[in-house]
């Protein structure tokens, strides 16, 4: 018995000994999560203890498990573009960790053409938007994304009508007839948005010619702007040049996102016009100043009361419904990222909308153990949309009339017939029906991408070689029925308009990056590409039909067939192009930059030209005077760069240097014979306008690299302007395009980005940036000074006015300066002779701002997220076509509200306005400076509230968040917007308002979801 007690005894003194060895050894299973100090998650985090191998990565919802050893382990939290963390484990089990971007590590890599450059080693000016900047704002298009984000980029809206076009100009208009749009390159594929090439013609406002391209699937863009970052695209940089990368697959976890988001859009700014008891005084008054009787009585008038509101007849609440769905993630060796997006967008005017079906695969394969990489990005994107007649002006133009027609005349008869009141004696509308009985449906299809092929030499040696494609195919289908103004004068009218565009691209870059001796590394990078386009259109018209039914009429249905159209332009590029990045020390960077173009669109004499510059960056920082004069307390960072190149632009139509034949009739032996005639004299010396471009540059970086500041000055010269020449006419012809002339724009601008706090889950963080630009035509050359084409024949008003010393796009005309005893309106007489002619005009107004700006602050804590972004112009006329129509008081249509108030009687001879007077010289009056306005704004272009909300764990994250588009204009302009360009992309007849689709307000509630 006691030896087995003693037994027992030790096998207990065994077991507790065991117990405690195994207590003392036992390992404490810790779980967490990380996520941004925004709240979000943070999948592939390294988590490792500190001073061993052990360790483990956070899943996709940011989740990590891991077993540790000892209470006092301490775990390192480790993640590209985020400062380490250690956190000291404790007797805790549950351990999250917030990780605190690492600004300088995040802006390390900056993307160039054909490559990439550390932006410590960057020698131009490059501006860069991340997607982060617009993922709360309903943005259309890539150009809306750039809007006031980026110094020296100047943002339009040419339209605002669903799916309508933009204009960009980077640093200004470096041509006067040629374009001026940057070029766009999308994951590597060049597109020159031309938005008439690209779309279905007519005579309506083009569309945007990037509409297929879908901003929710943008990663990142770049605009470079200054020769040492332009010049690698030669004939195409003059313009600068904006690079799109879009979202790529990332090692891990497959990530299932999808974002919805529903916005409701009203008219931002209404014009309020005359009711129709005022309209009926209106018409009395005009018609006693022509001799007449009044032709409404008093009991008449009263009767009217309000009328017919037509704008607002014409008007609805606009909707956009924005749908997204992605996937991505990969391994090793193959990473993916797939999406697909379906945005419908309801317009303000009935009967206009605009869609967009879209689908993105790119994906990223390593082969050969790692020796080569295929790289896929191809989409596809069907965009449809229904059109009405706006941002045209003239007979027809549904907006004008809409403001102008006569209030006393219902929409409808007794009957439920339309009614068609008449428009100033002119023709007879109804904008209702011009609206919803018109067909105007537009249909694209297109497919482009790229494919690209990369081999790794040697470390440091590789070669790509890539295929670029781009097809697209465009119908335009309009049919005037007998209910619209057309319909009833052609006896309905039925037209169809189609394009296809094929582009395609073939680039070879071979590039070696290597350290060749101590503190001395050079990348040297050459390559050979070609593109050819091939582009054609179409189009054909019918009269005479006998239905009013659409779907059921063919072109062999009617009986007055029109003359068709069709055109084919064919172009191609041929270039070679060379970089060299030297570095010595960090301290001293070079950067030279050549390519050759050769283009089929110039003279046979001038098709090749060859585009070099080089630029030289000074960092600063690193120089050892720097620490020991104490600076380094100061700057986190300092550079200098200085660039000077030259460039081209190529955004000329094609055949401009050769001759061409047009159809003729003319009379032989008294025959009526069809021929052919030349109509365009041939110019063989045609070549590239260039544009040198001289700029410096400051980099700054202060308070731990929370405080960052760029200072640019640039000086752009562009000669040999394409402009037409008066020649004798002897030779059969009028004018010759030559090269002649030369224009420059130069000025500052300032970005500043700062985290003001920086606390734990509390940030907030401030963008700003400000440009300065001043335009200016030095030289017409053998060009005379011209009137540029007329916005508008009908108004009869001159386009702006070309000169030497002027700036782009001023207007010339006659300056007001009040109203006469008699009511009269009074102009400068400049020459004293006692009458007003084109003697007397002086230039009245200039549609380029005296500078932009942007400003845009975001306050993130725990999971809330609230952000405001402003915008400006300062310093801009435009010209308020649409009141030289409705506010001349001379014409018998409604006019604006205060026409009665604020025009001279009698009784009111200090009124603003002259007298409403029918036999009014009111062309003059429109060609006056009276209806140039002040152009200048400030906008609130977005503010919204997010919020991360708490998930479950088969959800990876969940966001909820309201925004507010164009909550408010502070502006003394009385047009719709100020910020309006009836003439889309055209460099020289800017900010005309005329005609144009209003702007909205728009209130967006969104959902943001990942698994």
């Amino acid at each position: 018995m006691e030896d087995n007690y003693k037994s027992l005894t030790k096998l207990l003194v065994v077991f507790l000994g065991i117990l405690l060895a195994t207590q003392a050894f036992a390992q404490t299973k810790l779980s967490g999560k990380v996520t941004t100090t925004q709240g979000d998650p943070l999948p592939g985090v390294n988590v490792l203890v500190k001073g061993t191998a052990q360790g483990t990565t956070t899943d996709s919802r940011g989740v990590f498990q891991i077993e540790v050893n000892q209470a006092d382990v301490v775990l390192t939290f480790s993640f590209i573009g985020f400062k380490n963390q250690d956190v000291v484990v404790g007797n805790r089990s549950t351990i999250d960790v917030n990780l605190e971007e690492d600004i300088k590590s995040l802006e390390e890599v900056v993307i160039v053409g054909y490559g990439t450059v550390k932006k410590s080693d960057l020698t131009g000016s490059v501006s860069s938007v991340k997607s982060d900047a617009f993922k709360d704002m309903p943005v259309m298009s890539v150009e809306q994304g750039l809007q006031a984000r980026a110094a020296g980029v100047q943002v339009t809206q040419a339209s605002s009508a669903p799916g309508g076009g933009l204009s960009v100009r980077v640093r200004g208009a470096n041509s006067l007839i040629s374009g001026s749009e940057p070029l766009y390159v999308i994951d590597g594929l060049p597109i020159y948005p031309d938005n008439a090439a690209y779309g279905t013609g007519g005579d309506r406002q083009a569309k945007n010619a990037l509409a297929s391209l879908n901003p929710s699937d943008i990663e990142s863009i770049e605009v470079l702007k200054d020769a040492s970052a332009t010049s690698i695209y030669g004939s195409r940089g003059a313009n600068g040049v904006v690079l799109v990368t879009t979202k790529r697959g990332k090692d891990g976890q497959t990530n299932v996102n999808f974002e919805t988001s529903i916005s409701s859009q009203s008219i931002s700014h209404n014009i309020d016009m005359m009711p129709a008891s005022d309209y009926g005084r209106y018409l009395n008054t005009l018609d006693v100043s022509q001799g007449g009787n009044p032709r409404y009585t008093d009991a008449q008038i009263q009767g009217f009361g309000n009328g017919t509101n037509w704008m607002k007849e014409i008007t609805r609440t606009g909707s956009i419904w924005n749908n997204q769905l992605s996937i991505s993630g990969g391994n090793a060796n193959a990473k993916y990222a797939v999406s697909g997006n379906y945005m419908d967008n309801e317009g303000l005017i009935i009967n206009t909308d605009f869609k967009r079906y879209g689908l993105r695969l790119n994906l990223d394969n390593n082969l050969f153990n790692g020796k080569a990489t295929l790289s896929n990005s191809w989409s596809f994107a069907r965009t449809t949309s229904n059109n009405v007649p706006t941002d045209r002006g003239g007979p027809g133009g549904i907006i004008i009339t809409a403001l102008g027609l006569d209030p006393t005349v219902p929409v409808y008869d007794n009957n439920g017939n339309y009614n068609y009141p008449l428009y100033d004696g002119r023709f007879t509308i109804n904008p209702v029906a011009e609206a919803k009985e018109g067909v105007d449906k537009d249909a694209t299809n297109r497919f482009f991408g790229t494919t690209a092929l990369t081999f790794n030499i040697t470390k440091d040696l590789k070669f790509r070689t890539s295929l670029g494609l781009d097809i697209l195919n465009a119908t335009r289908n309009t049919f005037y029925n007998s209910k619209t103004r057309l319909g009833r004068q052609n006896g309905r009218e039925l037209q169809r308009f189609d394009r296809n565009l094929v582009n395609l691209l073939n680039e070879n870059i071979l590039t070696y990056s290597r350290t060749i001796a101590e503190g001395h590394s050079l990348e040297v990078t050459l390559g050979y590409t070609t593109q050819r386009e091939d582009n054609q259109s179409a189009s054909q018209a019918i009269r005479g039909l006998d239905s009013d039914d659409f779907k059921s009429l063919n072109f062999q249905n009617g009986t007055l067939p029109q003359i068709g159209n069709s055109t084919r332009v064919d172009w191609g590029l041929r270039s070679y192009l060379g970089r060299i990045n030297y570095n010595f020390q960090n301290r001293f960077l070079l950067t030279l930059t050549a390519r050759r173009d050769g283009s089929t669109k110039f003279g046979p004499n001038n098709k090749w030209a060859t585009f070099p510059s080089a630029a030289l960056g000074w960092r600063v920082v690193n120089e050892k005077f720097f620490e020991s004069a104490g600076l380094s307390r100061i700057f986190d960072d300092l550079k200098v760069r200085l660039s000077y190149g030259i460039t081209g632009n190529s955004q000329i139509p094609a055949y401009q240097s050769t001759s061409d034949l047009s159809p003729r009739n003319y009379i032989f032996n008294g025959v009526l014979v069809s021929g052919y005639a030349a109509t365009r004299m041939p110019n063989a010396d045609l070549k590239w306008e260039q544009t040198r471009m001289f700029n410096s540059g400051i980099d700054m970086s202060f308070l731990g690299n929370r405080l960052n500041v760029t200072v640019d000055y640039f000086n752009n010269l562009t000669t040999d302007l394409l402009l037409y020449v008066s020649i004798p006419q002897s030779t059969g012809f009028s004018t010759l395009l030559k090269n002649t002339g030369s224009l420059s724009n130069k000025g500052f601008e300032l970005s500043v980005d700062t985290k003001v706090i920086n606390q734990g889950a509390l940030t907030w963080d401030v963008a700003a940036n400000v440009s300065i630009l001043r335009n200016k035509i030095e030289d017409l050359g053998e060009s005379a000074p011209f009137y540029a084409t007329s916005t508008s024949g009908h108004l009869g008003v001159d386009g702006s006015w070309v000169e030497a010393g002027n700036a782009i796009g001023v207007w010339k005309g006659y300056k007001f300066i009040g109203v006469s005893e008699t009511g009269a309106p009074v102009y400068e007489d400049k020459n004293k002779d006692g009458s007003y002619t084109a003697d007397d005009y002086s230039i009245m107004g200039n549609p380029n701002p005296k500078y932009t700006w942007g400003l845009n602050s975001t306050v993130r804590f725990k999971g809330f997220d609230f952000s405001v972004f402003f915008r400006g112009v300062q310093g801009n006329d435009v010209r308020n076509l649409q009141q030289s129509e409705i506010g001349d008081g001379a014409q018998k249509i409604n006019e604006i509200a205060n026409i009665l108030t604020d025009s001279w009687t009698p009784q009111h001879t200090n009124a603003p306005r002259p007298a409403v007077d029918a036999k009014r010289d009111f062309a003059s009056y429109r060609r006056s400076s009276f209806f140039i306005e002040d152009g200048s704004f400030i906008r609130l272009q977005n503010v919204s509230l997010g919020y991360n909300l708490p998930v479950p764990k088969f959800i990876r994250k969940a966001r909820v968040y309201v925004s507010a588009q164009n909550l408010f204009i502070i502006t003394k302009y009385t047009g719709f917007d100020p910020e309006v360009n009836n003439q889309g992309q055209n460099n020289l007849n800017r900010g005309d308002d005329y005609d144009a689709y209003p702007r909205s307000r728009q209130f967006t509630a969104g959902l943001n979801v990942g698994f």
